[in-house]
């Protein structure tokens, strides 16, 4: 057994009993989910992360990656943990279906995120584009949704952000700027 191990029973009670999930299940948006296929996705995330995901916890933190020929190699153990979480399409969990996901609700997705970000944090943000693409989709224009969006889903493009603002180091939250559009 591994380092983490996920509670799926508070995590069940925090969705199905404190929090009424199934009152949104079945219906638009969430038409195509129902109680038992929530179950089934929290079972199988808590399976994948607990095992194929946790397995490259050591090393995602400790190998350092390399870059050959302008290429990042990641350790083959990272590699195998990416692959369980892409080949499932469980990165694209939280995705609306017109951006090829399944459209589970939030508070689902945000279940499964704790358990893949709790086994394995490094492998978990480089997996989560998707969930940049869905903001860039969501917020971005048409252009940059095509421009953007549309690789990073199709080619698992990683992305980040970085934030800093010089009176607050490396406390954002003491941030004073404020973004203002500016039509062009």
């Amino acid at each position: 057994m591994g380092h983490y191990i996920a509670n799926l029973r508070d995590i069940q009670f925090n969705l199905f009993e404190a929090n009424k999930l199934d009152e949104a299940l079945g219906v638009e948006p969430f038409e195509d989910m129902d109680h038992d296929t929530a179950l089934d996705v929290l079972r199988e995330i808590r399976r994948m992360s607990e095992e194929e995901f946790a397995a490259s916890f050591v090393d995602a933190d400790r190998i350092k990656l390399e870059l050959v020929d302008g290429e990042v190699k990641l350790p083959e153990s990272v590699k195998k943990s990416l692959s369980a979480i892409y080949d499932g399409g469980w990165d694209l969990l939280g995705l609306p279906k017109e951006l090829g996901g399944f459209g589970a609700p939030p508070s689902l997705r945000w279940a499964c995120q704790e358990m893949m970000c709790g086994a394995n944090p490094a492998v978990f943000l480089y997996a989560s584009s998707a969930l940049m693409a869905g903001i860039i989709a969501s917020e971005g224009t048409e252009e940059q949704a095509r421009r953007f969006a549309a690789p990073m889903i199709e080619k698992k493009w990683g992305s980040t952000m970085v934030l800093t603002e010089p009176q607050a180091g490396s406390d954002v939250g003491a941030g004073t700027a404020k973004a203002i559009h500016i039509e062009d």
